[in-house]
């Protein structure tokens, strides 16, 4: 069985994923990536329409930034050490020092970015959005066909309930209710469904009657289609 998304490819078109055989569900993981792979081609929109410094696209943008400093954070404190410990063919060691690599390469992409926001430069801003977008969605493509597999062979449900827990113990429902409704953004109606349908009831009653609307409340990515 695969799936496909429309929002983790550098031009939104279709990505096809197996689903890795094994006890971890990595359905969450793929939603939030795509969310930045979405948000990342909203910014190249956004530049290209010469509306960079438009004040919704800056709150999109931090929004964004804030939640990929999280997922980033999470990974590098629950997921690459408990694989450091248990991988050791040269081969499985090297994708998890590419996946280091890649995260440290991010961030100074991003800090181009927001320079060019700051001095409101709209040519430098399309470049470095799509520099910064192909990056971080080339490293997710890796984290997936090469990085998730090692989890679910080495780590197993058990090691995985570690990042979840790590997850929930620094975010908490203060956390939730940004991701949520940032992540929901946009998303299908089956997407959203199978999304909501892994949480629990309390949970996606206050994604509903307190999250959500108190996101839409700042206005993010106003008129920024993708």
């Amino acid at each position: 069985m695969t799936s496909q998304s429309p929002d983790h490819t550098r031009s939104g078109a279709m990505r096809v994923r197996t689903p890795i055989p094994g006890e971890i569900d990595f359905s969450l993981m793929y939603f939030a990536h795509d969310a930045f792979a979405r948000d990342l081609r909203r910014m190249a929109a956004a530049a290209a329409a010469g509306r960079g410094t438009d004040p919704s696209v800056r709150n999109g943008w931090e929004t964004f930034k804030r939640q990929l400093h999280i997922h980033h954070v999470a990974e590098d404190e629950s997921i690459w050490p408990q694989l450091r410990e248990k991988v050791t063919a040269p081969r499985d060691v090297a994708v998890l020092d590419m996946m280091e690599a890649e995260h440290g390469r991010i961030d100074p992409l991003l800090a181009q970015v927001d320079a060019c926001l700051t001095a409101g430069s709209a040519t430098g801003l399309a470049a470095a959005a799509q520099e910064a977008a192909d990056a971080l969605i080339g490293h997710m493509e890796h984290e997936e066909d090469l990085a998730l597999p090692l989890a679910q062979t080495h780590l197993g449900a058990a090691g995985w309930s570690k990042y979840v827990k790590y997850l929930q113990k620094t975010q908490g429902l203060g956390g939730a209710a940004e991701f949520l409704p940032w992540a929901l953004d946009g998303a299908s109606p089956a997407t959203r469904a199978e999304v909501l349908g892994k949480l629990p009831a309390p949970v996606r009653l206050l994604c509903r009657l307190a999250f959500e609307p108190r996101y839409a409340r700042t206005p993010r990515w106003n008129g920024i289609t993708v």
